[in-house]
């Protein structure tokens, strides 16, 4: 039952096209995140790197990858990588890079699709994402 409603969850966050928009009470900061394709498998295959775009968080909001989970289908269950991460306080710049490194084993070469929330002060938005992994030497 519960892997039945992660599936529905995990098919409706991939129809989402990897990106979502949050607006403050007042409507005046549209913010919006999404995930690069490339994910970075490290040394020893116990992290890989996500690449995360923040757009129109204002200056001094607190930025964080609040969850992100991600899976290579090719591979059994139970070997994807799992993360979470605050980054500090916003520059305020239209878009700021965020490097999440997240826990797990994954293999350089191989598709990943994940999903998760980053947020900017008190929005809250999903992201979705699927790519290519490679190693640190880029193959």
């Amino acid at each position: 039952m519960k892997s039945t409603a992660v599936g529905i969850l995990t098919a409706l966050c991939m129809l989402c096209a990897g990106t979502s928009t949050a607006k403050s009470s007042t409507g005046s900061t549209s913010f919006r995140a999404d995930v690069e394709n490339i994910a970075t498998v490290m040394v020893g295959f116990v992290a890989t790197n996500f690449e995360f775009n923040l757009y129109g968080c204002p200056a001094g909001q607190e930025m964080a990858v609040d969850f992100w989970e991600a899976d290579q289908p090719a591979r059994g269950p139970g070997l994807g990588v799992v993360g979470a991460e605050p980054f500090g306080p916003s520059t305020g710049e239209q878009v700021q890079h965020l490097t999440l490194t997240a826990g797990g084993n994954f293999i350089a070469g191989e598709q990943w699709f994940g999903d998760g929330f980053v947020s900017c002060g008190a929005l809250v938005v999903p992201v979705s994402g699927s790519g290519q992994t490679m190693s640190q030497t880029g193959v």
